[in-house]
């Protein structure tokens, strides 16, 4: 299939009446010393918010609102924009910083990508945004008012009803994927509408025809829109030259306060303020 990919809903939703914006900003603070980040290992430097926390962080602060419906609300967030506002780095070498809720867009000579790097020793207070979404992107518009149930991971599997050693599958009407073969004809070749439904609600899809039409809504479509599980979130620090935190030669080295054995274990810290607008649904 070329060209625009239609999903043309029956009853297209309202985004403004379905979403609301929030902005937060997170102080993020990492502290220790090269040799503590180089015993941690792969997990080593890194920010996230206490484990329950994340709700209370970027739900929508209604006192009345129900903890299981804010979690699921994030989990599934449109993510508009994210600026760092300020950072102030005393770790004695270069270093890359990672959010995986936003793409990472600054890269080095190794092909690392980071959302931003730190010079070593380095303070800023220069806003810059990291991350800004098309707004104008139609299709994107029309998933997050009509479909914001379905994401990369769930799409072949939510209201989707699978029929053991069957060629095909019940798609719930409800599912994008309907509304692409409604508006896709030749993907069928047939009218969707003249298939019966089964039970007033579900429609018999071929397997080959559902990986095909969900391929073509992850490409054109998913990997388009940034929606992320805030209750994931996390930040963080790498070297940006692929060396390990204990490598840091004879430069560094010759940068030893008096009385120090070595400098991997001067106490050093990152600390960034970081901006975050996102929609989630009402």
């Amino acid at each position: 299939m070329s060209g625009r990919t239609t999903l043309n809903s029956a009853a297209p939703a309202d985004i403004n009446n379905t979403t609301q914006r929030l902005t937060r900003r997170m102080n993020v603070c990492i502290a220790g010393t090269l040799a503590n980040f180089f015993a941690e290992g792969q997990g080593a430097a890194t920010w996230k918010p206490i484990d329950g926390k994340q709700v209370y962080m970027f739900g929508n602060n209604a006192e009345t609102a129900d903890v299981t419906t804010s979690i699921n609300a994030i989990k599934n967030a449109y993510i508009v924009s994210c600026r760092v506002l300020e950072v102030k780095n005393s770790i004695p070498v270069p270093i890359g910083v990672t959010m995986n809720c936003i793409p990472m867009n600054e890269m080095v000579e190794t092909g690392e990508r980071f959302a931003f790097t730190s010079l070593p020793m380095s303070y800023n207070s220069t806003p810059h945004v990291l991350f800004e979404a098309d707004m104008n992107l139609t299709e994107g518009h029309e998933w997050r008012a009509n479909y914001r149930d379905y994401n990369a991971d769930n799409l072949t599997t939510h209201n989707v009803l699978e029929v053991s050693g069957m060629p095909y599958v019940f798609v719930h009407e409800s599912h994008p994927v309907i509304s692409l073969l409604r508006a896709n004809t030749e993907l069928l070749g047939t009218k969707l509408d003249d298939h019966a439904k089964i039970d007033g609600e579900w429609y018999k899809v071929g397997k080959q025809v559902l990986n095909t039409c969900c391929a073509t809504l992850q490409s054109k479509v998913l990997n388009r829109i940034n929606c992320q599980d805030l209750n994931q979130i996390q930040v963080q620090l790498k070297r940006l030259d692929a060396k390990e935190w204990t490598d840091v030669g004879e430069v560094l080295q010759e940068h030893m306060n008096a009385g120090e054995n070595s400098i991997l274990d001067r106490p050093c810290s990152f600390m960034a303020r970081l901006e975050l607008t996102y929609e989630i649904p009402h």
